[in-house]
């Protein structure tokens, strides 16, 4: 693959999973702040305690979370120790964050997308059922938020490692994660 497909296969997962990710962070916070509502309301003014919103709250806030993760990894918004890393020179960092995304992220990432795959679709097949979604068998669906917010993990983690080994090789300005994607978001 040349520099130049790689860099543009990179561009193209960051600007998937911004696009992705952001369109479903707006669906779960609209449908988070929905539930919400009416499950305040309805506690308030109507005196009912409805055990399916507060778990369809949490379920929903569980789906916001768990499909943050690729996004939060592009835009640098992960926890670090600052103190150590500002010491390291931006090759260093490169290295560290390559080797991280090799050794760690991808594995862990194809680790929980494999585990919760499977874990969602036994969900499906036997009909778990939930009482935030009317006693429905979609439990399979809150369970589909594992896999999906891996998978965006994982494709984060390739687009980055991809960074990095352009910007050892001289072909990217600074070491990924940056939080501007060097440009390749739009």
């Amino acid at each position: 693959m040349s520099l130049v497909a790689a860099s543009r296969l990179s561009a193209a997962i960051a600007r998937w999973i911004q696009r992705i990710t952001i369109a479903l962070a707006w669906l779960l916070l609209a449908s988070l702040l929905v539930v919400t509502t009416v499950h305040v309301l309805g506690r308030q003014f109507v005196d009912v305690e409805s055990e399916a919103l507060s778990e369809l709250a949490g379920d929903l806030f569980f789906a916001l979370a768990m499909v943050s993760f690729g996004f939060a990894y592009l835009e640098d918004g992960h926890v670090r120790v600052d103190v150590v890393r500002e010491r390291f020179g931006a090759r260093r960092l490169a290295w560290i964050e390559l080797l991280g995304c090799l050794l760690i992220a991808v594995p862990l990432g194809c680790l929980l997308l494999d585990y919760g795959g499977r874990s969602a679709w036994a969900s499906l097949v036997q009909r778990e059922r939930s009482v935030a979604i009317l006693d429905l068998p979609l439990q399979w669906v809150v369970k589909a938020a594992v896999p999906l917010g891996f998978l965006s993990f994982l494709l984060s983690a390739v687009s980055i490692a991809i960074q990095n080994c352009l910007f050892l090789l001289g072909d990217e300005p600074s070491p990924a994660p940056r939080g501007d994607h060097g440009g390749h978001v739009s």
